[in-house]
């Protein structure tokens, strides 16, 4: 396994999910737009299958457009809502608010008719690192949540007002189930939402060169300025480590600290806009 993966944590989560449910009126289910498939928690969207959902693809701005627009029409294909936003720029942000009133426009007009006034609770769930502060900051246009560029801060459930009509609940970042799966795992390493004293960089370096080398080799090219037909994924981390002068004392390339370099890259959108997931239609 690429990452050691604890079951317990998921039974945790899953019992807080369960006591949660009769508080929310609708859930954000907080995706990373460049693997929406690999950071989706389906054993929890199950607990919750009876509350209004959107999906929110975070972070797009990173991710390969066509790709995003591929992910929101496979979502609108299975009766599902989907949006792309960048939550720290705010692009798309007010347009989550706009949806879920639609969503719940029935007990918005029930509670109107009864003469009181319906307050709207989401419960925002998602993988570490995923955003899931960084958007409630945003749309609150404070820093009532705790954020951070690594998996893990969020540490307890918080709820935050929005205005007199909306409350959201923050919660820390919960794992998917499926880090049994050797590709999974590497792409969640690769966007950050693995904490990286839990994986070897080098060996998820180049499994991820090896991921995106055909659909985006002319990204790599371009910034690594490094001919990829006749290299190996090793060869090629090799190569990045010449030209970003890792070089050890003994005149070794580090390829740890290539690696390292090569993800970095990679999470800050320096190669370009890269997808690593594809849309699977069932």
């Amino acid at each position: 396994m690429i990452v050691q993966w604890y079951p317990g944590h998921m039974q945790k989560a899953k019992r807080e999910i369960l006591d949660l449910n009769k508080y929310i009126d609708l859930y954000l289910i907080l995706l990373d737009a460049r693997a929406p498939l690999s950071s989706r928690n389906e054993q929890l969207e199950s607990l919750i299958k009876d509350k209004p959902k959107i999906y929110v693809l975070n972070k797009s701005d990173l991710a390969d457009e066509t790709k995003n627009q591929e992910f929101v029409k496979y979502f609108q294909e299975n009766n599902q809502v989907a949006v792309c936003i960048d939550s720290l720029k705010g692009t798309n942000v007010k347009n989550i608010l706009k949806i879920a009133e639609n969503l719940l426009k029935d007990k918005i007009e029930e509670a109107k008719q009864k003469g009181r006034k319906k307050i709207i609770r989401f419960g925002v769930l998602g993988i570490p690192n995923v955003g899931k502060s960084t958007l409630i900051n945003k749309i609150t246009n404070s820093a009532k949540a705790r954020t951070g560029d690594r998996p893990g801060v969020t540490r307890a459930k918080q709820w935050i007002k929005i205005n007199d009509y909306f409350e959201m609940l923050d919660t820390p970042g919960i794992l998917v189930p499926k880090l049994e799966d050797d590709n999974v795992a590497i792409k969640l390493c690769a966007i950050g939402s693995i904490k990286e004293d839990l994986f070897d960089k080098e060996l998820v370096a180049k499994k991820t060169i090896g991921m995106i080398k055909e659909r985006y080799s002319h990204l790599l090219n371009t910034k690594y300025l490094i001919d990829f037909s006749t290299l190996s994924e090793e060869e090629y981390l090799t190569e990045i480590g010449k030209k970003r002068g890792c070089i050890l004392k003994e005149g070794r390339i580090d390829t740890l600290k290539a690696a390292t370099m090569f993800l970095d890259d990679l999470r800050k959108g320096r190669i370009g806009r890269i997808t690593l997931d594809e849309v699977v239609r069932r």
